[in-house]
């Protein structure tokens, strides 16, 4: 009888905890980043299924006359963002004019945020069509990977898109990158401060 009676209990706790996984799994979704469709489901995770963010770590050097600039990227895996959980790149920069910093953010790129979005370079949206309408790329391979990031120039504050492109040059690993859309000051200032970091498309080699 007791035999029996632990078998019973077994099958309920081992039913219980099935039911309690497969609740957790359907509250909890795993989305790939390529197939989310711009809503945010809170408590899913945004997941680089596929691994497409990792190939584009590193640091990466720009230069042109007396303007050196340098950005560092990283991948972070599963940060929440206090509404779900997601896969993305950050980042930090400098920027230097005749060796001096106009700004120069490299060392909070081990700071951990309760958002890491807070990270003056960062994002985790793939571009995987030549058309994009923000960076048309007829070049382009049929389905190549390209990144659309933020940036930050913590100078003024104002935010533009960073637009990556992997490429490789004479057996050099590059990237494509265009800075562009800034956003309009919001201040009440009347003279509103230009964005400081470099414009335009350019190449930036990879360290």
């Amino acid at each position: 009888m007791q035999l029996v009676k632990l078998k019973i209990m077994k099958k309920i706790i081992f039913i219980t905890l099935l039911t309690s996984t497969t609740l957790s799994f359907s509250q909890n979704p795993v989305i790939d980043l390529v197939d989310r469709d711009g809503t945010r489901i809170n408590g899913a995770y945004y997941k680089d299924v596929n691994d497409l963010l990792s190939p584009f770590e590193g640091t990466y050097i720009y230069t042109n006359g007396n303007k050196m600039f340098k950005i560092l990227l990283e991948k972070k895996v599963m940060q929440y963002n206090t509404e779900y959980y997601e896969d993305l790149i950050i980042g930090e920069y400098q920027y230097t004019v005749n060796g001096v910093d106009v700004s120069n953010t490299l060392s909070q790129i081990n700071t951990i945020y309760n958002n890491q979005r807070k990270h003056n370079i960062e994002g985790n949206f793939i571009i995987d069509f030549n058309e994009f309408r923000m960076w048309q790329c007829p070049e382009c391979n049929p389905n190549e990977i390209r990144l659309k990031l933020s940036i930050n120039d913590v100078s003024t504050g104002r935010v533009a898109k960073l637009f990556i492109r992997r490429m490789n040059v004479s057996g050099q690993d590059v990237i494509k990158v265009k800075i562009s859309h800034i956003m309009r000051d919001f201040s009440n200032n009347p003279n509103p401060p230009d964005f400081t970091l470099p414009k335009g498309e350019f190449v930036m080699v990879k360290q």
